[in-house]
């Protein structure tokens, strides 16, 4: 045989070339012969094949299911919901706005005041429904509400800056002045002396009853925040320019003005002090907490709550406290991104952050010590064990954001006052 031309391939082994014996061969095989549909046969067409690459036929597209009862029946549901979520065993509705400031009693553990949008304060009894006073006759919105040390006074304050102190009991009117709009209100941590900051910069202190006034000046700046160091004997301030001002109360001096920028280079928002008098921490919207010796008014720690220090962080720290044993070596911090975080002072080093919601809004540690509460702009308060960074219990029920909220002191209840317009009381005493 001659051999195959070099430019024809070799036959793939696959194939066996065919002649006419073979293929009677395998006519034998063939158990039936099925007609080709010539339709089936022809191409497909492009919308044919995209539909094959889909995974199947088009899908007909879901059609929006609408409830019989409207929009008065989504409602319902959605109350049905906040209901099975609320854990609050008690509800006060009187306000009917926002309610901005609640306080608890130091002494009768059942009576607590709140003030709000509706230019009113209640005292009531968070154990009944009953209400003990209503203090109306303000120019604005109630702001902020304090009881003294000794539970003998309260004292109150609108957003025109009208500052009132009521005598317990009986709520007659033992002090009443007006300054510019207020920031912050807040009682000595043992005398019946009142202090608070303005937008004005200002920060006034007055005795009560005698009402005996002082001023301390900032720098021009908003004072949005301020405390009394643990002594009795000197204020620390905070203000919108990222300054800091420690201010010696019996001489109405300045023992140390920390400027902007060596501070903080956004405003502070909060101040907290350490009840050992050694240290006093600045919190700031840069996303930083800060540390500072009252002593010599120097910078001994820097704690960063976001990625970096910087204007208007997302990590704006909004709460800080200290513990209130004298030998603690930690502090917290409540952060605008909802992380509270467990500071080691000596070492810088955060010991727990936990994520408790979208944004935190105040810190209050628990009477025994090892639990701290946290609410947010979520409408919820969360409780975290301090040694372990875990939340242990979440009280829900609020329809808005948690604006304030306090502790009874023997650690049984919480009240708190929110947006939705509503306080709401919660048992708290099996955490403990």
């Amino acid at each position: 045989m001659p051999p195959a031309p070099s430019d024809t391939p070799p036959a793939s082994p696959s194939i066996i070339p065919s002649n006419d014996d073979d293929e009677e061969l395998y006519d034998d095989e063939v158990l039936e012969e099925v007609p080709i549909d010539e339709d089936a046969a022809a191409p497909l067409t492009d919308e044919e094949d995209e539909t094959i690459e889909d995974g199947g036929e088009e899908e007909e597209e879901e059609e929006l299911v609408e409830l019989p009862g409207g929009l008065d029946q989504l409602e319902a549901i959605m109350e049905d919901y906040n209901a099975a979520r609320d854990n609050s065993f008690k509800v006060f509705k009187d306000h009917g706005k926002s309610v901005f400031t609640c306080d608890f009693h130091p002494e009768v553990i059942d009576i607590c005041v709140s003030g709000g949008e509706d230019d009113t304060a209640y005292i009531w009894r968070t154990r009944s429904d009953e209400i003990i006073h209503k203090l109306e006759d303000w120019n604005d919105s109630v702001i902020s509400v304090q009881w003294s040390k000794d539970g003998h006074h309260l004292a109150a304050c609108d957003m025109a800056g009208h500052v009132k102190v009521f005598k317990y009991p009986g709520f007659n009117v033992e002090f009443s002045f007006e300054v510019g709009d207020i920031n912050w209100l807040r009682w000595h941590p043992v005398a019946n002396v009142l202090f608070c900051g303005t937008a004005d910069s200002e920060m006034w202190m007055w005795k009560i009853p005698s009402g005996d006034s002082k001023i301390f000046q900032g720098q021009g700046e908003k004072n949005e925040c301020g405390e009394i160091l643990a002594d009795g004997k000197k204020a620390v301030c905070g203000y919108s320019d990222g300054s800091l001002r420690l201010f010696d109360l019996k001489s109405g001096s300045t023992v140390h003005s920390i400027s902007k920028g060596q501070a903080h280079i956004d405003s502070v928002n909060c101040v907290a002090v350490h009840p050992n008098n050694s240290l006093f921490l600045s919190g700031s919207m840069d996303g930083t907490a800060k540390l500072w010796n009252p002593t010599t008014g120097k910078n001994v720690a820097t704690f960063l709550c976001g990625s970096k220090e910087e204007e208007n962080s997302s990590s704006s720290v909004e709460c800080a406290l200290f513990p209130t044993d004298k030998t603690t070596t930690y502090c917290v911090t409540g952060t605008l991104d909802g992380i509270v975080t467990v500071w080691d002072t000596p070492t810088q080093i955060s010991r727990h952050a936990c994520k408790v919601g979208e944004g935190v809004t105040k810190l209050v540690l628990h009477p025994d010590g090892d639990l701290i509460y946290a609410s947010t702009l979520d409408g919820d308060i969360k409780c975290l064990d301090l040694r372990t960074g875990q939340a242990v219990r979440e009280l829900t029920g609020h329809k808005a954001s948690v604006l304030d909220f306090s502790i009874s002191s023997n650690g049984r209840d919480l009240i708190s006052s929110s947006d939705d317009g509503t306080c709401r009381v919660f048992d708290i005493h099996d955490t403990t």
